[in-house]
């Protein structure tokens, strides 16, 4: 027998059974004499059959729509759909639905969680402002909607788990990476937002540099780029990190936390202080390689943003569908340090496009 192409009616076949009786077995469902039972069990192991999973799925009926919300920079979130993406042509045959809201603002991913809400069996969800939809979140777990986050946390409420980077230590590489490339005393700054995300970052990269007395860390400065600008730099923020630049003449190094990364590399360029200056943040861009490729930016720190769009959808799936237990309440994703020496390795890959 084909073990390929090997199917119910010819186990039934085989066992002289009738077909139905093969998938009440296989599916656990249904009266079957204990003795039948114990043979068709025989069999199938002997065989070492599975059954079809989109069979499987089919005879089940599944159908799961999962929703997924963001508040994301534009490029960031390119990278999480390719994950989503991909999950999702894998498991649509199995009836995986997804229903995908990107918001331009806090308030409106409020809103678009709310609507949603009503047409998913599961959600996957990054939030930027967790003061801001941190009750709705609660208010939807308390009513049975299975919930997971990703890239940003909410871990004072119950949701399921987190799929993304510890922050904290993602911190710690960055002061580290800036120990290791910065070789004269001087000042360091930091730039990043006013949250709980920047608060963890910089606590991380202070930890490792806090015993260095050579080094005078300044900040953090709180220079916020806008998620809709897409393609080119806000000229303010550019501004913004050249007057720390011109203001701290002995700074050795900027240690950008947030989005601002590719500005603070054109405010170092643009004041002629290539290599001069040290710069290190997050996250693989198209302008981001340029400014790797030019000096200008010695290194970033990547999170695997694929992953973090596939697997909380995968895993929910996983939950609701086929009832498979999560293992953990916390999924870190890897840090992986990009610079130009292993650039061709992360360009036009996972990270780009």
């Amino acid at each position: 027998m084909d073990m390929k192409n090997i199917t119910l009616t010819d186990i039934a076949q085989e066992l002289n059974l009738s077909r139905s009786t093969i998938d009440r077995v296989l599916n656990d469902r249904g009266n079957v004499a204990v003795d039948t039972k114990k043979r068709v069990l025989r069999y199938i192991n002997e065989l070492g059959y599975k059954p079809n999973r989109a069979a499987k799925h089919l005879a089940k009926r599944t159908n799961c729509s999962i929703g997924v919300s963001y508040y994301l920079p534009n490029e960031f979130a390119l990278q999480i759909n390719r994950g989503i993406n991909t999950v999702y042509e894998e498991l649509s045959n199995y009836g995986l639905n997804v229903l995908i809201r990107a918001a331009d603002s806090p308030e409106e991913q409020l809103l678009q969680i709310k609507e949603m809400s009503e047409q998913i069996d599961a959600l996957a969800l990054a939030v930027w402002e967790p003061d801001l939809v941190g009750d709705l979140v609660n208010d939807l777990i308390d009513d049975g909607l299975p919930v997971a986050t990703f890239n940003r946390d909410l871990p004072d409420s119950e949701r399921l788990f987190y799929f993304g980077c510890n922050y904290f230590e993602s911190g710690q590489v960055c002061g580290g990476i800036i120990k290791k490339i910065t070789s004269k005393p001087g000042k360091i700054a930091i730039i990043n937002n006013h949250d709980i995300l920047g608060e963890y970052r910089a606590k991380g990269f202070k930890s490792v540099l806090s015993d260095n007395f050579q080094y005078d860390i300044i900040g953090p400065y709180e220079i916020c780029e806008e998620f809709e600008v897409e393609g080119s730099i806000n000229e303010k923020v550019i501004e913004d990190i050249q007057r720390i630049i011109k203001d701290n003449p002995d700074l050795v190094a900027i240690y950008v936390a947030n989005q601002t990364l590719c500005a603070a590399g054109k405010a170092v360029e643009l004041l002629g202080k290539q290599g001069e200056i040290k710069l290190v943040g997050f996250d693989l861009y198209e302008q981001t390689v340029s400014l790797i490729e030019k000096d200008i930016i010695q290194a970033v720190v990547c999170q695997e943003p694929f992953n973090q769009g596939y697997y909380p959808i995968k895993i929910l799936f996983e939950l609701i569908a086929e009832g498979k237990e999560i293992e953990k309440s916390k999924f870190i994703t890897r840090l992986e340090i990009v610079m130009k020496e292993n650039l061709r390795y992360y360009h036009n890959y996972d990270y780009i496009k």
